[in-house]
């Protein structure tokens, strides 16, 4: 059972990261994802369902538009794949439960918001909103259900343990240095993302989110790239924390209590 759902999982998540792609591009520019129908950026030419097909259309065509014979960004591809991967890792942390669905959409929420964060470091309200709501459906139905997810306490406090440093390390910039600390983006992503972590992997998250984004930061710095005091979409190494944070809170706390102890 297990593994009919790990496979099915792959699948759809190649079908959603293509979706995904759609969500990327068009959400910033204020486009509906809706209508018009997939079409080529470059030409505006409406994709037939042989140029839609996740992965093998962009092999296949060898990396070109079939009409303008333009080049295909390669990240297409790599969103599908990710996405799918992320599927089947959240397919394996549900087990064989419904529960795979609301930390699916979990994952597929992320995605868009890290992509959507580096592009033009906004974060889409209505993306926050969608996982929420997945993450609120999780919690109440673990109620009557064994689904593994937090307590309703427990989820409301990791919302509050995710998203108050941020805000309060927010404010206090505000105050002393007249400047954001963290976009308020990246508040309400921990707010959403709280739920599913529960208090203890919430701050696990944000652990790993400032180690991995301090690290690109330093990067950037010390190649030039940004100049002291500037901005890097901090959104991806959320998102990195909170999938990390899922997986991996328990081997954290047990390897770092002993230390601090």
């Amino acid at each position: 059972m297990q593994l009919f759902i790990t496979i099915n999982a792959c699948v759809f998540g190649l079908v959603f990261g293509s979706f995904a792609n759609v969500v990327i591009y068009r959400l910033p520019r204020g486009e509906s994802i809706a209508t018009p129908p997939s079409h080529c950026p470059s030409c505006g030419k409406q994709l037939a369902a042989l140029d839609l097909i996740p992965v093998f259309s962009w092999l296949f065509l060898r990396r070109r538009c079939r009409y303008c014979r333009k080049k295909i960004s390669s990240r297409y591809p790599a969103v599908e794949l990710l996405c799918s991967v992320l599927f089947a890792c959240m397919a394996l942390y549900a087990g064989p439960t419904i529960a795979v669905v609301p930390l699916c959409m979990l994952a597929f929420a992320l995605i868009c918001i890290s992509l959507i964060d580096a592009d033009s470091q906004t974060i889409p309200d209505s993306l926050v909103i969608f996982g929420a709501a997945f993450g609120v459906i999780w919690v109440a139905a673990s109620y009557f259900f064994d689904l593994n997810a937090p307590s309703v306490p427990d989820a409301l406090l990791g919302a509050l343990a995710a998203a108050g440093p941020l805000f309060l390390i927010d404010r206090v910039c505000l105050l002393v240095l007249k400047k954001d600390g963290f976009g308020f983006g990246d508040v309400k992503l921990m707010l959403m993302a709280g739920l599913y972590l529960g208090w203890r992997a919430a701050i696990v998250s944000l652990f790993i989110a400032v180690i991995a984004g301090g690290l690109f930061g330093g990067a950037l710095l010390a190649t030039g790239k940004i100049k002291k005091g500037g901005y890097f979409a901090f959104g991806p190494f959320l998102a990195v924390g909170v999938v990390a944070a899922l997986w991996f809170t328990d081997a954290i706390l047990n390897f770092y209590f002993p230390v601090f102890i």
